[in-house]
């Protein structure tokens, strides 16, 4: 994690200066001709249309005749190219998602294509831990609270503060349920990895917290003043919260004692039907208008010749700067994770228990 982290710093240092232009990348003409005689892209992913619109416009400017079917699917899609691919019926040529475990074991059952794309040198390490798999983003996790229930000399800005606030907020406190979600596991995990103090600031957080599984309904509880706080909410939720009329009850932070950053998983199947058009998209998802693009709706870009000036929301980079690079901890593939999952989330759910 040092090392990966030193990677990430080298990031930071570019922010607020001149960044070096990277080489312009050219399309193999190989794929390019070959992807015309292929029926279109199906991908699998966790992005709702909106997220996908700007990207695809990009990538029918440059490929008109390639056809790309995005869906949302969250945590199915698994299972569904799994059944699809194990009778031959169409299936994803290219997934785009999170879940740090079941990366895993699409990586473990060898159904990655271990595709080597031409922006691979222009991407940090730490963004492709595996032959084919690389992340189409960074997104931050954050804290939002209620400025209702919440008062402004009180609002927190570290998880250390939303423990020093829960005696008061019984009820009112929600987070992922890291017991039936795993995203919210992962979240929690790398909390505990990288911060020795998790466990005695959850004790005091989880007896007044109320957990959920999904991000969209705590986002919406803290909007409608039912809690006060929503601890570790995604932050793709960030164009939707700095909307004037939002703010006008909604504040959130980068927790200043550990900011978890996602990584988005994206891969080509081995079971595509279309390999070389779904090549070409992953390539445009990797390249640096197509991670602008892509960054036009709340995900957040990486790529080192980003700034926060070029996307309306914030860069990897940004994120860096702004939080300090000691206080990124990268949510990525720990496969010590899925060995102690059990006792792990055992602690949890003592740590969450209603008193």
């Amino acid at each position: 994690m040092k090392g990966m982290k030193g990677a990430l710093l080298a990031l930071a240092i570019f922010i607020g200066g001149a960044m070096p232009a990277l080489a312009e990348v050219k399309d193999d003409p190989a794929v390019v001709e070959a992807s015309k005689a292929e029926a279109g892209i199906l991908v699998y992913s966790n992005l709702e249309p909106e997220f996908w619109e700007p990207v695809l416009k990009l990538f029918n400017e440059k490929y008109p005749w390639i056809k790309v079917e995005a869906t949302n699917m969250g945590g199915d899609l698994w299972e569904k190219y799994y059944a699809e691919s194990s009778t031959k019926t169409r299936t994803a040529d290219l997934i785009l998602t999170g879940g740090a475990d079941r990366w895993l074991e699409f990586i473990d059952k060898g159904e990655a294509v271990p595709y080597v794309s031409p922006h691979t040198a222009d991407l940090p390490e730490w963004s492709r831990p595996f032959p084919g798999l690389y992340s189409a983003s960074t997104d931050p996790i954050i804290i939002a609270y209620n400025k209702f229930v919440v008062p402004a000399e009180k609002a927190p800005k570290s998880v250390a503060d939303v423990a020093a606030l829960a005696p008061d907020l019984k009820g009112k406190i929600s987070t992922y349920d890291a017991a039936a979600n795993p995203f919210g596991l992962s979240l929690f995990w790398t909390w505990a990895r990288d911060r020795s103090e998790l466990w005695s600031l959850m004790e005091k957080i989880g007896p007044s917290a109320r957990p959920e599984r999904s991000a969209g309904t705590i986002r919406d509880k803290v909007l409608s003043g039912e809690y006060g706080i929503g601890l570790f909410l995604s932050g793709v939720n960030i164009p939707r919260l700095s909307r004037p009329d939002v703010e006008k009850l909604v504040g959130w932070s980068f927790p200043a004692d550990g900011t978890p950053i996602v990584l988005r998983g994206l891969a080509l199947t081995k079971a595509a039907s279309s390999p070389n058009s779904a090549k070409l998209l992953l390539d445009t998802l990797l390249s640096r208008d197509g991670q602008i693009a892509l960054a036009q709706n709340g995900v957040t870009p990486y790529r080192p010749d980003i700034k926060k000036g070029d996307v309306p929301f914030f860069s990897y980079g940004s994120i860096v700067e702004q939080v300090g690079e000691k206080n990124i901890l990268i949510v990525g593939y720990d496969r010590d994770l899925v060995t102690n999952r059990d006792a792990f989330t055992a602690r949890w759910k003592a740590a969450f228990t209603p008193q």
